[in-house]
């Protein structure tokens, strides 16, 4: 059921980021529509191999990396550098799908998974999971929904931005503990 909210709540952020970009253009914009995307590709639909989006998501951390070294502040373009980098990790760790497999599977029980398009945890071995990076990054991210949860509430409005930090921050721990 989780997954089934995660998964809506992040298509719902993402198609908005989607038409916001198309009033308006910004470097963070464009990373967050791209990371709704990805997100969106790897709990539903596999559109392209994951080596492919793990390698669009290092040049986005790439590009978020060199823009806070030219600007001020730079907390928010190394947040989404981090950002590209936890999601070039998340699919390079990602298995392709088992004739059995659904959405992000979970060894609960025998039989028992919850469906999406790649395994990121599965029977074999997790390639490039490494567990202490994943769970230092999801940490990061509890911490990222927190900051994102508490500036909506203090603001008093709800901003796409800040809605949009908090769903794929929360989306992000969710893939994360699935991982581990």
């Amino acid at each position: 059921m989780i997954d089934l909210l995660i998964t809506v709540a992040v298509i719902v952020v993402t198609s908005a980021c989607l038409a916001r970009l198309l009033f308006r253009r910004t470097s963070v914009d464009v990373v967050h529509a791209v990371m709704g995307v990805g997100m969106v590709a790897m709990l539903v639909i596999p559109v392209l191999p994951a080596a492919v989006w793990a390698a669009l998501f290092v040049a986005c951390a790439a590009w978020m990396g060199a823009l806070a070294l030219r600007r001020r502040p730079a907390g928010a373009y190394l947040h989404h550098a981090v950002g590209g980098l936890a999601m070039a990790y998340m699919f390079a760790a990602a298995r392709e799908p088992e004739p059995t497999t659904h959405l992000l599977s979970t060894t609960h029980s025998p039989g028992h998974a919850h469906g999406t398009a790649l395994t990121v945890v599965g029977t074999h071995s997790a390639g490039f999971a490494f567990p202490l990076v994943a769970w230092t990054l999801a940490v990061y991210y509890v911490l990222s929904a927190g900051i994102a949860g508490t500036d909506l509430l203090r603001t008093g409005e709800a901003k796409l931005a800040g809605a949009t930090e908090l769903v794929l921050s929360l989306a992000m721990v969710y893939m994360f503990l699935t991982m581990l």
